[in-house]
């Protein structure tokens, strides 16, 4: 299977290279052009535009590059005369610069500021608006446009990326970036004061901007997760004046939500608060089938009956940022909330073994509850004299979460308690974070950026077993299972990265530092167990853009995955009366290698995206299965050894017909992990794939329809295998007011074939589970959005750089 896929890419490489060769014309030795585009209603800077120069006595295509980060782009080589401009991007109208004279008198022809507006297609009888791409392709990040996943209007940021290639979502929400759920989360580029998956589950989807995931992050990035980093950015208005967002939600079975946005901007000064409230719940069915195998008897444990999933999230938030001069900002922000995740069942269990085939049959009930509130200070400061100057930016922030843990679950046989188990763990949680990073052009084209990073964590948790005694009818402790653990990391980094473009070549070459300290700490016994750990992560990002919008990228990194303090807890804790787990104060942390490259071309109407990746997990960290005591599973984390994913990855934008619009994901990868598990070598290997499918349709003027499609196949893990995965969603969008007041009725699993199965086997156990939630899902959004807005005056500086009526 790796030579089949090895040639596959060998092939499509060659292909492509041939195919954008031929786009590539000889540049000429001499001056040069520069400019800068913008979105004409945003103003933002629009990276990766094409700028494509014409000689205007014959109009052949004498050179073309892309913009950068600031929507720069440079354009070298130019012989004096007379140009003339085309400026492109997806999504937008394609614009026309006239009247470019270049001359010896001057090495640099400024352009200014050039802006693009959104493209409109009119036809007979309605005008549809024109619709950007909603996945577009950077250097080293992709970037979803919230405004365009209708399907999860009503959701959270872990329902946009349900259809997002790279990212897959069980049916409990859990997201995964290339099969790995160890990646990091960020909020407007700082990290969450929650987990990656709470936070993606309590941002709502109306309050987002876009989603930047980043498979392959540079070295300016914390390097923790393994698989990369999802940054979430929140809305924010760029003109001058107040806005806002109100939204309510409801649905089925137990299910509300709403969400406040408010912002204002005057010429020095902004503000934003926010306030969101997400209640939803999930009731499904559970079947497992449990064989413990001893030597001379294989003891059965069954279940089936119900359970309910709920997550009751809320939060308010609050910034400010204010320009202390000309070239210096502070911006100020905080948030509060709350989560609560309950997950209760009643199953019934029946029990039996070859030595006692008589089955014996009870109900048990189990609640489990996980609850805390959380808040977030930080604040940051940035310098910038101006466009060509060094810039220096600063970060702090502090954070506090709160964590209330607690499990009971009880067996009766004929309505009457035969045993049981309460859980609790009650543990604070703080970290504080400091950042510095300073920029320093060394040519219009070159930059050096450095910086370093403190972090540290401090928690306790404080876990507590009681057993259920029938003949007295209560829970008594045991002193023996219960245990105080503290944890502290503390970490310090440091970077550099230095990036250069020539011509349509843009290079990024970086590296990080990073030394980490880790103590594990029993209060009880007073043991303790201690880290110290420098780690070296050099990064490489490449792109060569081609006129017509074509680009090849390539890229490498390597990143860790350090385990959290609960695997790291040397004692037993029971989860209820069948499971328990033991961390592993010894776990290492994962070590990752990653190569990626890929292309992105345009046929017509055509966007076509093709990435090819191969990535090195040492050190693997997974969950693993074992038998502590007869009917009882004992769950640990282990390094069991290297796992390796190799594949292609990709993604065709078109309108088979004027109203709809189809965008088509693909993923097939060979995936293989190989080691050692309870002392036994393991060697595991599967062709894992899935496909998405999203269809935009305009109905009318007013009113759009979405259907969207996701399959995930079987894929393995060190001790067991994941069955398929198959889902439809579908929603129905009408504004009732045009850019103010819409609708939305959606459907999620339609089709009612959302479902989870695991099989997970060893020497001496054989587990099998399988869970399915309550559908269809149906939901109601009304959204209603409102702004005062006046147009910000520009710089004069802008002024002077319009000067040629580009805008």
């Amino acid at each position: 299977m790796v030579r089949r896929i090895c040639a596959v890419l060998v092939v499509s490489c060659a292909i492509t290279v041939s195919m954008l060769g031929q786009q590539e014309r000889p540049t000429q030795v001499g001056l040069a052009i520069t400019g800068r585009i913008f979105d004409a209603s945003t103003k933002a800077p629009l990276e990766y535009s094409n700028a494509i120069l014409f000689d205007q006595t014959d109009s052949a295509e004498v050179t073309g590059t892309a913009t950068n980060k600031l929507g720069k782009f440079t354009l070298q080589g130019i012989n004096p005369g007379s140009y003339y401009l085309y400026v492109q991007l997806i999504g937008y109208a394609t614009k026309k610069v006239n009247g470019i004279s270049v001359s010896a008198s001057a090495p640099m022809t400024d352009l200014g500021s050039i802006y693009l507006k959104p493209t409109n297609i009119n036809l007979k009888d309605v005008v549809i608006e024109g619709r950007r791409s909603p996945i577009t392709y950077q250097l080293d990040k992709r970037v979803v446009d919230v405004s365009q996943m209708h399907t999860a209007v009503s959701g959270t940021a872990a329902n946009v990326l349900e259809n997002v290639p790279s990212v897959s979502v069980d049916v409990d929400g859990n997201v995964s970036l290339r099969g790995s759920t160890n990646f990091q989360v960020l909020i407007d580029g700082r990290p969450s004061v929650m987990s990656a998956q709470d936070a993606l589950q309590q941002v709502p989807a109306s309050s987002i901007q876009n989603i930047e995931i980043m498979t392959n992050p540079s070295a300016k990035y914390d390097a923790t997760g393994s698989a990369g980093i999802i940054n979430i950015v929140l809305k924010r208005n760029s003109n001058l004046g107040s806005s806002g967002i109100v939204e309510l939600m409801g649905g089925l079975a137990d299910k509300y939500a709403g969400d406040f946005l408010y912002q204002y901007k005057a010429p020095s000064i902004s503000y934003n608060v926010g306030l969101d409230f997400n209640r939803r719940s999930y009731p499904g069915t559970n079947k497992q089938d449990k064989q413990f195998i001893n030597v001379d008897t294989t003891s059965y444990l069954n279940s089936n009956g119900t359970m309910l999933w709920q997550r009751i999230l809320s939060s308010i938030r609050a910034g400010v940022d204010f320009d202390v001069s000309e070239n210096q900002n502070i911006s100020l922000g905080g948030s509060y909330g709350s989560r609560a995740f309950h997950r209760n069942s009643t199953l019934n269990y029946d029990q039996w073994s070859t030595v006692d085939p008589n089955a014996f049959y009870y109900l048990n009930n189990t609640n489990h509850n996980h609850s805390g509130n959380y808040y977030d200070l930080n604040s940051s400061y940035d310098y910038k004299p101006g466009r060509e100057s060094s810039e220096l930016s600063g970060e702090v922030s502090f954070r506090h979460n709160s964590s209330n843990e607690a499990s009971t679950s009880i067996a009766t046989e004929n309505s009457s308690p035969i045993n049981g188990t309460n859980t609790t763990e009650l543990g604070p949680q703080n970290e504080l974070r400091g950042k510095f990073d300073y920029t320093l052009p060394l040519s219009a084209s070159e930059k050096f950026e450095a910086g370093s990073e403190f972090f540290s964590r401090v928690s306790q948790d404080i876990n507590k077993l009681y057993t259920f005694d029938s003949t007295d009818d209560r829970y008594d402790f045991q002193s023996l299972f219960s245990n105080t653990n503290d944890f502290n990391r503390t970490r310090f980094a440091a970077y550099s990265i230095l990036s250069n473009q020539w011509d349509s070549l843009s290079v990024q070459v970086g590296a990080r530092a990073e030394y980490t300290y880790q103590r594990v700490k029993l209060e009880e016994i007073g043991q303790q167990f201690s880290l110290n750990q420098w780690n070296f992560f050099p990064s490489v990002h490449t792109s060569l853009n081609f006129a017509g919008g074509s680009q090849v990228t390539a890229s490498f990194t390597r990143r860790i995955e350090r385990p959290d303090g609960g695997d790291l807890e040397p004692f037993y804790t029971w989860i209820d009366a069948n499971n328990v787990h033991i961390g592993n104060p010894t776990l290492k942390p994962e070590l990752i290698d990653s190569y990626e490259t890929g292309f992105q071309t345009y046929f017509g109407a055509i966007s076509l995206s093709d990435d090819y990746y191969c990535r090195f997990t040492h050190d693997k960290m997974e969950d693993i299965n074992s038998v502590y005591a007869d009917n009882i599973t004992l769950r640990t984390v282990a390094n069991v050894g290297t796992d390796r994913s190799l594949g292609t990855e990709i993604a065709v934008l078109c309108n088979p017909v004027k109203l709809w619009e189809l965008n088509l994901m693909g993923d097939v990868y060979d995936y293989k992990i190989y080691g050692a598990v309870v002392d036994q070598s393991f060697s595991r290997e599967s062709v894992d794939w899935s496909i998405k499918n999203n269809n935009s349709f305009k109905l009318s003027s007013s009113t759009s329809l979405q259907v969207n499609v996701r399959y995930y196949s079987p894929s393995v893990s060190a001790q067991g295998k994941w069955g398929e995965y198959f889902s439809t969603d579908i929603a129905l969008k009408h504004d009732i007011i045009p850019n103010a007041l819409s609708l939305t009725f959606q459907i999620d699993d339609a089709l009612k074939t959302d479902r989870r199965e695991f099989t997970s086997q060893g020497v001496d156990f054989y587990n099998y589970n399988y869970y399915s939630h309550q559908s269809p899902i149906v939901m109601l959004n009304l959204k209603y959005n409102f702004n005062n807005f006046k147009e910000e005056k520009q710089s004069s500086e802008d002024q002077q750089d319009n000067g040629m009526g580009n805008e």
